[in-house]
């Protein structure tokens, strides 16, 4: 096989932006950023894996809860091998806002998307954990009541604030601060 080309993602219009940025910041379209990784595979070849499904990931908070085996999980179809450090988002009911940066190598659920991006990924997260991204889900698959998913396409044409890479790093780091105060606080 040949491999298909992309076709040219529309630019981004002044309609499109809902909010202003920084001079330093731009909109670029989740493609622009971001490579969907589909990696199918056989699941016998990887029986001692570790298996995430949407229901092992914490809804809005991109919490991995425990995961078992693909052989415990007694999985048959084809998942997607993902590597440590990718981002695994679910596709499937997606404004249930399901994403977490993978801690170990594994499948996943064919109803997820493994992602690798040339941001920085806790960034990423943080975006696909939001309101703002959250929104244009919504938008999308509005029509879709009985089993609402996002195709590629349309993830791809979604739209993000990009900051330079040490404003990346800077809102993680002040997000995580945030989040541990918030924690002692509990």
């Amino acid at each position: 096989g040949k491999t298909k080309k992309k076709k040219p993602l529309p630019e981004i219009t002044e309609d499109e932006k809902p909010f202003d940025i920084p001079d330093t910041w731009e909109w670029v379209r989740f493609y622009n950023v971001v490579d969907i990784a589909s990696n199918l595979v056989n699941t016998s070849d990887y029986q001692g894996y570790l298996h995430v499904a949407p229901d092992n990931i914490e809804k809005n908070t991109g919490v991995l809860l425990p995961c078992r085996t693909v052989k415990e999980d007694s999985v048959i179809s084809p998942n997607h091998l993902f590597f440590n450090e990718q981002i695994i988002y679910s596709k499937i009911r997606p404004l249930l806002r399901k994403a977490v940066i993978a801690p170990f190598d594994g499948l996943c659920s064919a109803d997820m998307y493994p992602l690798n991006t040339h941001i920085i990924s806790e960034y990423l997260l943080l975006i696909l954990l939001s309101d703002f991204f959250n929104n244009q889900v919504s938008s999308i698959i509005s029509n879709r009541v009985k089993m609402p998913k996002i195709n590629k396409t349309e993830l791809g044409k979604t739209i993000l604030p990009i900051p330079p890479l040490a404003e990346q790093k800077r809102i993680v780091k002040r997000v995580d601060e945030l989040l541990a105060l918030c924690d002692d606080l509990k």
